[in-house]
């Protein structure tokens, strides 16, 4: 009872503890509602039941069955005698496996071993806790915890690394906290029983975690110790939500170059005041530190408010969770994981704070060690027995240091080091469906609040527009003001993927994937904007390799349209369109500026390269530049104004004094006047398809934002070909394929195979009915069908011994030449020799055992036609002449 003195005088638990509600959290400048925290699965509101043998007792309170059996129960004895149960009920599941509710022979000798190292270590260890070595299942009955693990694989694709593993299990099941915070647990379900019920305390959640880890071929080990409050409550709204994406870009700067430039321009001389610039520097550094100051008091401040409220039974919480050892899976260094968040911690991790023993399906090992530096100073060692103390001496086998035994006889060395073992586990086998595994969420929706973050999860298919995941960034603690939200699809027509909505700057940002038929990559508008109108801040991106218009991109805005393209064959780069305002006598925008930029074309001079081309529509106005030659600082240009077509008759007329030009290169001769009319005409030409252009695509970005908004009211899911319990024509077409496959099933069983037909078409021909025969018919027919039956038993009695006699020949030669030759041979001969004896030996054997089985059978099968011929209807004459003759 020491270590109940040891409690009592740090805590008073003489009742059940009222532990005071959580505080709000308050930010600096910030009016927090307090309505937020009235939630039971965060603010402790579950029953917690004191421990009476850590507390203070009155000596003077008789002893009572209930009593006694509270004090068994904290103290961890384990009970010897096996009550005899029946009929087992837990909750609404009555059909057990006889594993569940009967110990077997070995599994009592276990839990006589475990009391019997329970009493040592309490004898030897009076402060320490009580070990954890058994707790009673759903039927009431006693299980020694290392049963409880069953390792199994699982068959998914994301279940082969411990990632995903721990990820399944926290999202599968529900947490649900110890009644008896100090105490351990008073019942553990079955992992079977726990992945039906969907929910388990953190002891069950470990134990289906560290089953699904062992079976995927990692060291893991269920840990039992101490934690915080919030890790053994599941509180997280006071740590930081790790599923925020990350957006901070990355830059790659190119490393400097080692080689020296050969030639180095001189710096000009720095005359500015060197101490001016330190006063400078002086003042800044000043006025930085003071702001340093300040955000750290402000920092303090919140983090001091974002403290927890203090725990009284700080250190003394119980809890499970799992180690993972390095040696497996490429795991370098161990590592812990909390299965209710399904998150990997270091071994230093504070939120852990006492490590009393760890176990597997193989082994129980108890902590020797101070815990007082944390457990990021254990020795995870689990053969240094100074640290650990082993309940199994010699297992795990792999685990053993043999000495002084031969090792080359692994049987014998087996049977020397022979120990106790871990039985076999009494569950069953741990696995799920694929549609359980799909549906991983309990009633196919979980939330959870971390920080300033709510996260939010969907089965696919349980939502009607396909999102599987949101995360919503908020300002305040009271989840009111909304800052960003991050919205993730699966399963869409429209092909969209994730979804980013800033509210502060009012903007959506849309990714989709490859399959569009629009091929567009990503959508980014303002929710300000006009819906169906091109009139307002959009981007649009395009995977512009599969479109025929190689776009790449589209920005715009209420008076600019500007596109982007890549690898066009005409070299257009960029189009860019400005638009006049509209006005009460003309509402509509109209087309201002149009300018064009095309890349270089090495196959023709710089001089009749155009680089850019600038339509003035409004003052009638066209401008050329053209690409710079090599070694020049100007380029070529030309100035056009267009001539008015209404007044030529829409003749294109050339007027000298209506162009001018600018040549950089003073030795060219001028371009003549006829070349000068040909590019005016080429260039009213492109203006015209330019504005046709405009018009086209504007026109196709308001029919593209309709059917965006017909995909964002009505969304529609894909579901797959193989998808029988959802795709309606798979699942058509399947059913009338096992009906048929029923009914060919069905007329095979009803047709009886007649072995005298073939005879019968021989005599008689195909169309032979069923009258009887006479007896000369009937006796050529069955004395035909015996004697082929006999003929066909006797070939196939012949083809088994002929094969037979040859191999066994075979076999006999290569024994001979192996004894006349086997001192001289080399190993790799010998191996050789050996490998092909085996496979001759067994397939002598085989027919062996083929003509064995032939012979025990021909008589019976010759008897079974016998008896079918003296009942066949259509030897009826032919088997009452002969039972007539055989009775007289």
């Amino acid at each position: 009872m020491s270590a109940a003195k040891v409690v009592s005088e740090n805590y008073s638990i003489d009742k059940k503890l009222e532990l005071d509600q959580l505080d709000p959290l308050f930010e600096v400048n910030e009016n927090v509602t307090s309505e937020i925290f009235d939630r039971p699965n965060e603010e402790l509101q579950f029953e917690e039941i004191s421990p009476k043998i850590f507390g203070l007792k009155d000596v003077s309170e008789p002893l009572t069955i209930e009593s006694l059996n509270n004090a068994i129960y904290e103290l961890g004895v384990i009970n010897l005698c096996w009550p005899e149960i029946n009929e087992p009920v837990f909750e609404t599941r009555t059909c057990f496996p006889k594993s569940y509710f009967i110990n077997t022979n070995k599994e009592r000798l276990l839990l006589a071993y475990a009391e019997n190292f329970r009493r040592q270590f309490q004898f030897h260890y009076r402060s320490r806790r009580p070990l954890f070595l058994q707790a009673p299942n759903e039927c009431g009955l006693q299980k020694m915890v290392c049963t409880s693990i069953r390792p199994t694989k699982l068959c998914y694709s994301d279940t082969t690394s411990w990632q995903g593993l721990s990820s399944l299990v926290s999202d599968y099941f529900d947490y649900e906290p110890l009644r008896k915070p100090m105490l351990h647990p008073e019942r553990i379900i079955s992992a079977y029983t726990a992945i039906v019920r969907r929910s388990g305390n953190p002891f069950e959640l470990a134990h289906v975690l560290v089953s699904w880890l062992i079976g995927a071929g990692y060291d893991a080990y269920v840990v039992v110790g101490c934690a915080k409050r919030d890790v053994c409550m599941a509180i997280r709204y006071r740590t930081v939500c790790p599923e925020i994406p990350d957006e901070s870009e990355v830059i790659d700067e190119s490393p400097p170059s080692e080689e020296e430039p050969r030639y180095r321009l001189v710096p000009l001389p720095d005359l500015t005041s060197k101490y001016c610039k330190d006063m400078d520097r002086k003042e800044a550094e000043k006025q930085q530190a003071e702001l340093n100051k300040i955000e750290s008091e402000r920092l303090k401040k919140i983090a001091e408010l974002e403290k927890p409220p203090p725990d009284e039974i700080d250190g003394w919480r119980t809890h499970a969770w799992v180690l993972v050892l390095p040696g497996f899976k490429g795991v370098e260094e161990p590592f812990f994981i909390e299965p209710s968040e399904g998150n990997g911690y270091p071994i230093s991790a504070p939120q852990y704070q006492q490590l009393d023993s760890i176990y597997n399906n193989e082994n129980y090992y108890v902590n020797l060690q101070s815990c007082a530096e944390g457990l990021g100073s254990l020795n995870y060692d689990l053969n240094d027995l100074t640290c650990w103390e082993h309940l199994l001496a010699g297992e795990p086998f792999h685990r053993r240091q043999l000495v002084g035994i031969d090792c080359a006889d692994k049987k014998t060395a087996f049977d020397t080091e022979k120990h106790l073992d871990v039985p076999t586990s009494w569950i069953e086998k741990l696995d799920i469906t694929a549609d359980e595994y799909e549906q991983r969420y309990p009633g196919s929706h979980k939330v959870i609040r971390y920080k300033k973050v709510l996260s939010e999860k969907f089965s696919p298919y349980s939502e009607r527009d396909g999102v599987i995941k949101r995360i919503i960034i908020y300002e305040d603690y009271a989840l009111s003001i909304p800052l960003l939200t991050y919205e993730w699809y699966k399963n869409r027509v429209d092909k969209m993927l994730t979804v980013k909505i800033d509210h502060l700057k009012r903007e959506v940002r849309e990714i989709f994937g490859i399959g569009r038929k629009d091929h567009l990559l990503k959508h980014i508008y303002s929710m300000d904007a006009p819906t169906t109108s091109v009139e307002g801040e959009r981007t649009l991106e395009f995977n512009y390799y599969a479109r025929l218009d190689h776009l790449t991109k589209l920005v715009c805005t209420a008076l600019t349209f500007d596109e982007y393209y890549t690898d066009r064959e005409d070299r257009l780069e960029t189009r860019f369109i400005t638009y006049t305002e509209g006005n009460k006598f003309d509402p509509k925008r109209q087309v201002k500026d149009i300018i064009e930029t095309y890349s270089r074309n090495p196959d023709i001079p710089s001089k009749d390269d155009i680089w850019k081309k600038i339509f003035h529509t409004q003052e009638n106005t066209i401008e050329i530049l053209y690409h710079y030659d090599y070694n020049f600082v100007t380029n070529n240009t030309r100035f056009f104004i267009k001539p008015n077509l209404a007044e030529t008759g829409g003749k294109i007329l050339f007027y000298p004094d209506k162009t001018s030009g600018y040549i950089a290169d003073p030795c060219t001769k001028p371009p003549r006047p006829l070349d000068v009319y040909y590019a005016l005409c080429d260039n009213m030409e492109s203006e015209h398809h330019s504005r046709k252009h405009i018009r086209d695509r504007e026109s196709d970005i308001t029919g593209y934002l309709k059917q965006r908004e017909c995909e964002l009211t009505e969304p529609v899911l894909f579901v797959g070909l193989f998808d029988t319990e959802r795709n309606d024509a798979a699942k058509k077409g399947w059913q009338e394929q096992e009906a048929q496959k029923a009914e060919v099933t069905e007329r095979e069983k009803d047709a009886e195979i007649d072995p005298l037909a073939p005879y019968l078409a021989r005599m008689f021909g195909s169309g032979h009915g069923a009258g009887a025969l006479t007896v000369k018919e009937a006796t050529l027919v069955r004395e035909q069908c015996l004697n082929d039956f006999r003929a066909k038993q006797l070939a196939r009695q012949n083809l088994v011994q002929e094969r037979f006699d040859k191999l066994n020949a075979e076999y006999k030669n290569k024994r001979l030449w192996y004894l006349a030759n086997q001192f001289i041979l080399t190993p790799e001969k010998e191996s050789a020799y050996f490998a092909l004896s085996a496979e001759l030996a067994f397939q002598v054997h085989t027919l062996e055992v083929r003509l064995t089985r032939h012979r025990d059978l021909s008589s019976p099968r010759f008897k079974a036609l016998e008896d079918y011929l003296d009942k066949h209807p259509l030897l009826k004459e032919f088997n009452r002449l002969r039972h007539y003759y055989r009775m007289k």
